[in-house]
């Protein structure tokens, strides 16, 4: 009998087959599932965690990058209707001019065969809607409504026929029966089109007059039902046309004569934000983020059109303006879900629309220091909710905001007393290094940084306006003020050393003690350059440089700092080529031979400093 026939080799070979077999029928099974979900259809009620979901800004760029066939059927499927739409529109109106021009059609004529093509389209659309080509039936019914504008554009202010407000109805009750269509087959593209043929309504029947109030609160009615109507977040359609619609609303009312009534300057400036108050309300939840602060920039082109009236109109009401466009602001800010970068400019820049009205309205100094001062506190209570709810990079961006104002509030409140201005900002400066010292951001710093610069700046334009050769150094009030300004120097770096934030790492020791002592160097450079007289000043500047070379050489080697025993040792050489160049003008013998003694001398000891005891140097420890 052959191996083949062996009853032993069955027994061995039968369960094993009987295993394979029972492994592929598991792959098959697998296999079918993972088709069948592929097939299967996913609502999109679906529940989806929201740690799961994307962002809105994160479908949008998924989406853009489409293939080839993607890209084909798209056009196909739209491009080709948008197309035909055009040229029909334009075969019609090259028939509808040619019969005017011999006097076949007078205007009735026109506007009721426009009425009847644009009720022939309209039915044909829903005609092909209810055999199931909903996208084709779409693109007809859209055909339609530009058909109805220029209807009612030619009833309306072309011929007369019909009083404008009777046209502007007309398209608004065609375009809201689309949009009630559009949301019950949740179609994006038809409810955009919608929208926008609302939008563009007092346009189209507009007689070229109007008054901006009128235009707005149209404008402010059609987006708030687009925004209470539109419940779908990834209608990015949508979404854009209601963006649209804003932008050009508000243009379109800065353009028109200003009205004369109390609110004509903020006109615009209270359309943003209405609408970003709308955005906040009835928005669709993802929508929130974003919205909101798009609406708000339309109130900066309402800042700009109306800073000149703005300071013709009572105070009061500009402030009551801009308090209720911040606090919007603010109540926007409060949103989650937004990209940091996005976030972190609205945070930033959007608060100071609403200030610039404010500021527009004052008359004086103090009441622009105390408006900045009200706007300060509206940043530091952000910040304080922010910390509250331990985001710690969004607290960061109101305490940047902070900082910046409040050193703007004390410059406006103390610039006519230019001493007490430095004492102001330095202080500022040393609070805001308090509390910027344990945040986990760097975004503050850069208010501090703001405070500090501001004072270092005032300090250094005082020593410079003071008149050459008439002055005591480092005796007059420009020298306290300078004085003010190094304590803010080293005040800031000493708490923000002793802090645990992120600015800690930042600003180190070399960078602290660096900007200090160049500070010093520059102010007593200022303080002797122009001393009592042009002799006197030429030798003590020279020694000046001298000394301050000696002095940095023997501080690095006490604190161990390479780039400030470098910088004295070339302010040192800077002295002797001075000395060399310069001295040699000073008619006064005894100071031209205290100079080069002064200058010998110290040039002397950074050579004692830098001696070879005998012991092996290398190149880097020769600086030591």
């Amino acid at each position: 009998m052959s191996p083949l026939d062996d009853p032993a080799d069955d027994s061995r070979e039968g369960p094993r087959s009987e295993e394979r077999i029972a492994a592929l029928e598991r792959d098959v099974a697998a296999l079918r599932a993972d088709v069948a979900s592929l097939r299967t259809p996913r609502s999109r009620h679906a529940s989806v965690s929201p740690d799961a979901r994307p962002s809105f800004a994160q479908r949008v760029y998924a989406d853009a990058a489409m293939t080839g066939d993607e890209l084909e059927s798209l056009v196909g499927r739209y491009g080709t209707l948008a197309l035909a739409a055009l040229v029909i529109l334009m075969a019609v109106g090259a028939v509808i001019k040619m019969a005017v021009l011999k006097g076949l059609l007078t205007p009735e004529v026109r506007v009721v065969s426009g009425a009847l093509a644009a009720a022939a389209i309209g039915a044909t659309g829903l005609y092909f809607r209810r055999r199931g080509e909903v996208r084709y039936g779409n693109v007809l019914l859209a055909l339609s409504l530009a058909i109805v504008d220029l209807v009612a554009w030619g009833a309306g202010p072309r011929f007369h026929l019909v009083p404008t407000a009777a046209a502007l109805t007309i398209v608004d009750i065609v375009a809201i029966a689309l949009a009630s269509l559009a949301l019950r087959d949740e179609s994006e593209f038809l409810f955009a089109v919608a929208i926008a043929g609302a939008l563009s309504a007092p346009f189209v029947t507009s007689d070229g007059g109007g008054r901006a109030i009128v235009l707005l609160a149209y404008g402010a009615t059609v987006l708030a039902g687009g925004l209470r109507s539109a419940r779908e977040p990834s209608w990015r359609l949508a979404f854009g046309v209601l963006v649209a619609g804003a932008f050009v609303y508000s243009l379109a009312a800065a353009a028109l004569p200003t009205e004369h009534a109390w609110w004509g300057a903020y006109l615009v400036a209270i359309f943003g934000a209405a609408c970003a108050a709308a955005a906040l309300l009835f928005g669709e939840r993802e929508w929130r983020g974003n919205l909101p602060r798009v609406y708000l920039a339309v109130t900066l082109i309402g800042v700009l059109a109306g800073w000149d009236a703005v300071s013709d109109h009572p105070f009061a009401v500009t402030m009551a303006v801009a308090v209720a466009i911040a606090a919007v602001t603010y109540a926007a800010l409060l949103v989650r879900g937004v990209s940091t970068r996005a976030w972190t400019a609205s945070a930033i820049v959007l608060p100071l629309v609403s200030l610039g009205i404010a500021y527009g309205g004052a008359t004086t100094g103090n009441v622009r220091g105390a408006i900045v001062g009200v706007w300060t506190l509206f940043a530091s209570a952000a910040w304080r909710v922010e910390r509250a709810q331990k985001d710690h990079g969004r607290a960061g961006a109101h305490l940047l905001t902070a900082g910046v104002l409040g050193a703007c509030a004390l410059t406006a409140w103390l610039w006519p007393w230019p001493l007490f201005l430095v004492g102001g900002l330095a202080a500022w400066s040393i609070v805001l290094a308090a509390l910027v010292r344990n945040e986990r951001t760097l975004l503050p710093l850069i208010g501090v940084g703001f405070s500090v610069g501001s004072a270092i700046v005032s300090a250094l334009d005082q020593l410079a306006s003071r008149s050459a050769y008439s002055y005591s150094p480092f005796l007059t009030r420009s020298s306290v003020s300078a004085l003010f300004a190094a304590i803010a120097i080293a005040g800031a770096g000493e708490l923000i050393r002793r802090g645990v934030g992120a600015a800690r790492y930042l600003v180190d020791r070399p960078v602290r003690i660096g900007l200090l002592v160049a500070f010093l160097i520059w102010w007593g450079r200022m303080e002797v350059a122009h001393a009592i007289s042009v002799d006197v000043a030429a030798f003590l500047l020279t020694s000046y440089y001298a000394a301050c070379g000696l002095s940095s050489i023997i501080a690095g080697r006490q604190m161990d700092l390479r780039s400030l025993r470098v910088a004295g040792l070339a302010l040192a050489i800077y002295a002797a080529v001075k000395a060399v160049v310069e001295v040699t003008t000073i008619e006064s013998i005894a100071l031209r031979v205290g100079a080069y003694a002064a200058v010998g001398v110290f040039l002397l000891g950074a050579g004692y400093l830098y001696r070879d005891r005998g012991e092996p140097v290398s190149a880097a420890g020769a600086m030591s």
